[in-house]
């Protein structure tokens, strides 16, 4: 066995134990690297009292600055920036943008998926066909856990906003306060 020791960039001393040879090349040129990937953003706002299922927070999927969210009424399609402004000023309400990476594939199937749910257009339930819910199993169509299974079956915002948070997929956090 070799005694030959190498420094690591932390300073440590380590012991060489092999060494592979690659294929040489005599293009020494930068490669650059492409990746499949683009953005969605899950928006998680804080509770209402004064609304049916807002005691529990709200939750949205925004694709190309279009917001998607179950109400109690329906589906709810509006531009991204309309959408802050009836959470923010109208609704008194602060959230949480979970901005996640997907593939263009993933976002085509989350699209498909989210078109079949309005067109379906199921019955609000605040246990199984919530704003929560339906966000939650949308994004679980694409690969990405949402909340927690081994808790309790009612979906929540806060349980969204716990997994999100923990999730490899995601790029950042924004903060969109209420207006004062």
């Amino acid at each position: 066995m070799s005694e030959e020791t190498i420094t690591a960039p932390n300073g440590e001393k380590l012991r060489k134990i092999s060494s592979v040879k690659t294929t040489e090349h005599t293009d020494k040129k930068v490669k650059s690297i492409y990746t499949d990937s683009t953005t969605l953003e899950v928006i998680i706002s804080d509770s209402r009292l004064i609304s049916s299922g807002s005691q529990f927070g709200h939750v949205a999927i925004i694709i190309d600055n279009v917001v998607y969210g179950r109400a109690p009424k329906g589906w709810d399609v509006d531009s991204k920036s309309n959408y802050l402004v009836r959470q923010q000023v109208k609704m008194n309400r602060d959230s949480v943008g979970f901005v996640l990476r997907i593939s263009s594939t993933e976002k085509s199937k989350l699209l498909s998926l989210i078109k079949s749910r309005i067109s379906a257009n199921t019955p609000y339930d605040l246990g199984s066909d919530s704003c929560s819910s339906n966000a939650a199993e949308l994004l679980g169509g694409i690969g990405i856990q949402a909340h927690d299974p081994r808790w309790s079956p009612l979906i929540t915002p806060t349980d969204m906003a716990i997994a999100l948070g923990r999730s490899k997929r995601l790029s950042t956090n924004i903060t969109y306060p209420k207006s004062k």
